[in-house]
């Protein structure tokens, strides 16, 4: 088992150099190469954990002698949970790539980029310590911004990758900064070591609040939680399978992970427990309102996953479950928006459009498509028996043990969730076509992971259920499936309404009252933090930059060169040291 806690991250790094090797010889092969290195992952992550039994395992080198930096892996149930949702996910979008991406230029270095990815990701949740944690959280944000930038002859692409960078680094720093404190009252980052000094006199109340809202920094940037969200909605200018991965299997999953890594010590401090739960009530709603008026399809998903995520922290404030609450709903969140993401993938590619306002009545011509964005709508909303129900039940009966008000507003905030969802499946799916030509349903080869993803949100709590790695004890309470079904009934109804039975009365009264106008305007601009950002850059950021640009002695070029080189090189040494 300690063997594969190594390899289901070395796998994929290690595949990257082959990429552009074998696409040399035969695109085809190339693309073909990348599912299997991905197949092979996921197939070590299922191993991982169905051998995993119980209690923590640690298995360590030292790395670098001189600097006696140690390469760790841990084996608990949550980071073997984790891996083998990760690894699994990341299989299914890579498989959809392959139809997604076809005759697309400059697939190496998709594949590559993507492999390496996952790689970075599996590495970041089974690392042992923070140095390393950082270490691949690092080239996860950086992977994300070439990914997001792909398509970099798009103006909107590239702005979206240096958005996305830029944004970002906020978090970074205060993460790392956090970690230089641990280091230097600790000597140590390992995670049993610092949880074990926790209150002791180098690492007491006042270092572990300054240490906590630094990590709280971090995992805000990555995540996209309010006010570091705003990279993440632009972010959808990348291609839909890197939005899915991004959305669903990485990236924004790292900061919910750290939190929830570090949870012993954010439950310390009842004062870290609450700006959590406030960061994440404060998120779920904003991302929840904004969802509800966008008319760009992947925009609707992508201020989803700000409310979502934004549930997986108010969960994890509220503190009575050790962070499994939080990591049920990842896992839940990341099936059902990854079939969501891969479902509109299937649209965009048929319609050559992502304008929910330019579409309608595909239910008929996209039947495949058409079920798996319906189950993804379903378990989103919560709707039972599906494996969005089951998280979402349990945060919000968790919650009314300890913090009511917090589980009135997610209930509420479900009823908002409804209702976007919902939107956009009558939208896209029902009424009239707006199309000039009736589309067709994708390649079988983008099909099949839609349809498998089907199948998890219909049993993946079941599957959870059985294996146990992480303490998921749901009990059914009454009062909190009622609120449930509630929320649920009070969207569709909405929705039925505002855009079925009476969608005429809906637009006439959006179009003549001003404050509704004035509303969706507001929540279509992201309530003014991307206006915010661009006056602070305007005149301050611009001006420092060119200035900074008379003092570059034009050795910048040589130095990124030999910083990316210093990267592979470290890769590279870490690979053969676990091999």
């Amino acid at each position: 088992m300690i063997y594969a806690a190594w390899l289901i991250w070395a796998v994929p790094i290690i595949s990257v150099p082959f990429i552009p090797l074998i696409g040399m010889v035969s695109q085809r092969g190339r693309n073909w190469f990348a599912v299997l290195a991905s197949a092979l992952t996921a197939f070590i992550g299922f191993y991982l954990a169905a051998s995993f039994s119980s209690g923590m395992t640690e298995s360590s080198i030292i790395w670098l002698p001189i600097f006696k930096v140690p390469v760790q892996v841990l084996v608990d149930g949550t980071s073997v949970l984790l891996a083998a949702f990760i690894s699994f996910l990341s299989f299914l979008i890579v498989l959809y790539s392959v139809g997604y991406m076809k005759g697309e230029k400059g697939q190496s270095r998709y594949y590559s980029l993507i492999l390496l990815f996952v790689g970075a990701m599996l590495g970041l949740v089974m690392a042992g310590n923070l140095i390393q944690l950082y270490f691949f959280w690092e080239i996860v944000g950086i992977c994300s911004a070439f990914l997001i930038a792909f398509w970099y002859d798009k103006p909107e692409a590239r702005r979206a990758g240096l958005k996305a960078f830029v944004v970002t680094r906020f978090g970074d720093i205060a993460l790392f900064i956090a970690v230089l404190i641990v280091l230097a009252n600790l000597k140590t980052t390992n995670y049993a070591s610092i949880f074990s000094a926790i209150g002791s006199k180098p690492f007491g109340t006042n270092t572990v609040l300054l240490v906590g809202i630094l990590l709280l920094i971090g995992a805000m940037g990555k995540s996209a939680q309010v006010p570091l969200h705003v990279w993440l909605p632009d972010a959808m200018e990348g291609p839909t399978p890197v939005s899915a991965l991004i959305h669903a299997a990485t990236m924004v999953n790292a900061g919910v992970y750290l939190v929830i890594r570090m949870f012993p010590l954010f439950s310390y401090s009842s004062t870290l427990l609450v700006l959590v739960t406030i960061v994440g009530l404060t998120s779920m709603i904003f991302g929840a309102a904004c969802a509800v008026v966008s008319e760009d399809l992947k925009r609707i998903l992508a201020y989803s996953t700000i409310s979502q995520l934004g549930i997986m922290f108010a969960s994890i404030g509220v503190g009575t479950t050790l962070g499994a609450t939080a990591t049920y709903h990842l896992i839940s969140q990341g099936l059902f928006k990854a079939l969501a993401f891969l479902a509109a993938g299937s649209v965009i590619t048929a319609t050559g459009s992502r304008n929910v306002e330019e579409l309608g009545g595909l239910r008929k011509s996209m039947k495949y498509t058409y079920i798996g964005f319906l189950f993804a709508m379903l378990a989103m909303s919560g709707v039972p028996p599906l494996i969005g129900f089951w998280s979402k039940d349990w945060i919000v009966s968790t919650a009314l043990t300890s913090n009511v008000v917090a589980a009135i507003l997610i209930a509420l905030s479900s009823v908002l969730t409804t209702i976007y969802s919902f939107r956009a499946l009558f939208k896209v799916f029902y009424g009239k076509s707006k199309l000039p030509n009736e589309p067709k349903e994708s390649s079988t080869v983008m099909i099949v992971p839609i349809m498998t993803l089907v199948v998890s949100v219909t049993v993946g709590w079941l599957v959870l259920d059985y294996q146990r790695l992480v303490p998921f004890n749901i009990t059914i309470d009454p009062l909190t499936i009622g609120m449930s079904l509630a929320a649920i009934a009070s969207g569709i109804g909405i929705v039925y309404v505002a855009f079925s039975s009476r969608t005429a009365q809906t637009q006439s009264l959006m179009g003549r009252n001003a404050p509704l106008i004035a509303l969706r305007k507001y929540l279509l601009e992201g309530l003014g933090f991307d206006k915010f950002y661009g006056f602070l850059y305007s005149r301050i950021v611009l001006p420092l930059a060119k200035t900074s640009s008379y003092l570059e002695s034009g050795w910048l070029g040589v130095n990124m060169g030999l910083m990316l080189a210093s990267v592979l090189l470290i890769i590279f040494l870490v690979a053969l040291k676990v091999i």
